[in-house]
């Protein structure tokens, strides 16, 4: 065997080798990769509720309640702390002052109902809550409580949905916290513009949501197919035959990729045009979402009121057509527009 040959035979085993490990190595460098993501959002997320925290309960001293926000007489068996003061205010979101407050609607705390501060046209939605729990240093330590994170997320999403059925809301996000009642007033002031134009804007229209997600096996058989279009074996050597064939097992996932990108363009864009406004969020994990499979689309719209029943036909049409592709599209909501009203919601910092 000459040298030459050898030489052309380790390169080909060289190049063997890297085709068959390098999807392995590229999926071990996205799970690592997706690890330090998930961590560093999520600390990311706790510094931010604590940011807003301290500017809202910092510097200002608790405000006394007005008569209309007083402890009843049957609440007099609260804490003395609570009774002197140490209550906040825990602020949903925003609504036209022509709404009426929601009637015995409990809070986040369930021993307080949720309430109307006014304020130039605009309202809050607020209930009272205890610093004893969302005081800086204990929001701390509850925020990572999972149970007691989601118990306070539905409860402030039960109370944005029952509002939201009685007409449009500006919904703040999770922890939004003020030490008195002035503060609230202060907030609708300041941001009284901001709030105004997003109820206008919302005004009649809730927000939907649409999944698109590919039944498990679903992307690498499109991508097969799309790979069979080149030489087949019978048109080549062994080995090159073997060296094509790992190279387009290398390859399958950018292949999978491209056409999960393609799919979901074409539901998005055509879901936007039946939409007065469209987004498309970031892809959830299957321990997230619980979905079986990989997820194209996560998009969410901001349909009119009397644009509903022609928005479900569209993707109940839409499902019938990737049903073949082993894509299905799924419709959620209504839910309250936060995605719609991001400017608004921090605006609460």
């Amino acid at each position: 065997m000459s040298g030459d040959d050898s030489t052309s035979r380790l390169r080909e085993a060289i190049e063997a080798f890297a085709a068959d490990r390098a999807p392995a190595l590229v999926e071990e460098a996205q799970a690592e990769a997706l690890t330090k993501a998930r961590r560093v959002l999520a600390e990311t997320m706790t510094e931010s509720l604590l940011a807003h925290s301290r500017q809202s309960l910092g510097s200002s001293q608790p405000a006394a309640a007005p008569p209309a926000t007083r402890p009843r007489a049957e609440e007099a068996s609260r804490s003395r702390s609570e009774a002197h003061g140490e209550l906040a205010y825990y602020v949903y979101g925003v609504v036209s002052s022509r709404m009426d407050a929601p009637a015995g609607l409990a809070g986040v705390d369930p021993r307080y109902e949720v309430s109307l501060v006014e304020e130039d046209g605009l309202a809050a939605l607020v209930s009272r809550v205890s610093l004893g729990e969302f005081g800086e240093e204990p929001l701390h330590d509850n925020l990572n409580d999972v149970g007691w994170l989601e118990e306070k997320a539905r409860a402030h999403e039960h109370v944005l949905d029952v509002v939201l059925g009685r007409g449009t809301v500006v919904p703040l996000r999770l922890c939004t916290i003020y030490n008195g009642e002035e503060q609230v007033r202060e907030m609708l002031a300041r941001e009284g513009a901001v709030m105004t134009d997003a109820l206008d804007r919302l005004d009649a229209k809730a927000e939907w949501g649409v999944k698109a997600i590919a039944r498990p096996g679903a992307l690498e058989r499109s991508a097969l197919e799309r790979a069979s279009a080149g030489p087949g074996p019978d048109e080549l050597s062994p080995g090159a035959a073997y060296m094509n064939r790992k190279r387009r097992e290398a390859q399958s996932r950018v292949e999978e990729e491209e056409i999960a990108d393609e799919w979901a363009a074409a539901i998005h864009d055509r879901l936007a045009g039946a939409a007065s406004e469209a987004l498309s969020n970031p892809l959830q994990p299957s321990e997230v979402s619980g979905h079986e499979g990989d997820m194209l689309l996560n998009g969410v719209y901001l349909v009119e009121d009397g644009a509903v029943s022609e928005f479900s036909a569209l993707v109940d049409r839409l499902a019938e057509e990737h049903r073949t592709l082993g894509v299905s599209v799924e419709l959620t909501g209504p839910w309250p527009p936060y995605n719609f009203v991001k400017s608004s919601i921090e605006s609460a910092r």
